[in-house]
């Protein structure tokens, strides 16, 4: 058994509901655990019979955060930007974004609040080795999580989905997943490649338009932005209901048509040179493989942990 599982075994939840996370949004800033909640760690036991607030202190926008409980039974949270909550014994965890999700079909806001769909736990969660910059979305054929953010340039180092990060492209080309140097380019087949590395893989036609349902349609941003999850007066236009950030009309995003046996590569939501045509429902789904250029980037997505 590694360190990472023997913290995680160590861990007991039970939920009313196992269908949703244990952690419930009650504002933009701040977050509980929901009554009727049982967390058993090692020998302690905490009980939770209402909701029951998580300190927080001053929440970092862009940032991850880790929910764990203390000696006198008060769950708490601590920044884990520069850690794998799964690997390092908390229960649960959000995203703290820098803008809001979309409540209707014109985009997000420009100010800061947790993402009620990045809300994970152990038991709930995406499928992957680590949850940490995801929103789960939910579609006609069940749910997946998707990253909040384009892929950066180091992801490597910085995980798939990282607030402020370099966008990568076929300009900006990402490391190789053990740091020896960059690609050449970014193809389908180095998307395909990265996505895997991180337990992850491309979204298909329909998730993708489902995790970008909420932006601005028949738009795009005027310039070509430089880094992740960056807000102006245009960025929040692309924020979808799911909080995914800079999700249509700034990049091109790889993917898959979905097929479930011959997938042909796709590209998604349009970038910031197609003005109109940008949007949701905007794909192209039997492009060139090969196609590496300054315009197409990449998001990846994980399916929805099976509960045990």
């Amino acid at each position: 058994m590694t360190a990472a599982a023997a913290l995680n075994s160590s861990i007991r939840i039970e939920a009313l509901n196992v269908d949703k996370p244990i952690l419930i949004v009650a504002d933009r800033d701040s977050v509980s655990i929901r009554a009727g909640t049982i967390v058993e760690i090692g020998d302690a036991t905490h009980r939770f019979a209402e909701d029951t607030p998580v300190l927080l202190g001053t929440l970092e926008a862009g940032t991850d955060y880790a929910v764990m409980i203390d000696a006198d039974g008060q769950p708490f949270a601590e920044n884990v930007s520069q850690q794998n909550p799964l690997a390092s014994g908390y229960l649960a965890g959000f995203h703290f974004a820098p803008g809001g999700h979309a409540q209707g079909i014109a985009g997000g806001d420009t100010t800061p609040a947790i993402n009620p769909y990045s809300l994970w736990n152990i038991g709930f969660r995406p499928a992957c080795t680590d949850p940490r910059g995801m929103a789960m979305v939910e579609f006609a054929h069940g749910r997946f999580w998707g990253d909040i953010y384009l892929l950066g340039t180091d992801h490597q180092q910085q995980g798939t989905s990282r607030y402020g990060a370099t966008i990568a492209d076929g300009r900006d080309l990402p490391m190789r997943p053990d740091g020896s140097g960059r690609y050449k380019k970014l193809d389908y087949a180095v998307a395909v490649e990265i996505a895997a590395h991180h337990g992850k893989r491309l979204l298909g036609a329909e998730e993708f338009f489902a995790a970008s349902y909420g932006v601005k349609e028949r738009c795009s941003r005027s310039t070509e932005p430089a880094r992740t999850g960056m807000l102006d007066d245009e960025a929040q236009r692309f924020i979808s209901k799911r909080g995914l950030f800079d999700a249509t009309g700034t990049m091109w995003q790889w993917g898959t048509d979905g097929h479930p046996d011959d997938p042909r590569p796709s590209l998604f939501g349009g970038s910031w040179i197609v003005g109109s045509d940008a949007g949701s429902r905007y794909a192209c789904l039997d492009c060139w493989a090969e196609y590496s250029i300054d315009s197409i980037g990449l998001r990846a997505a994980s399916d929805h942990m099976r509960p045990a």
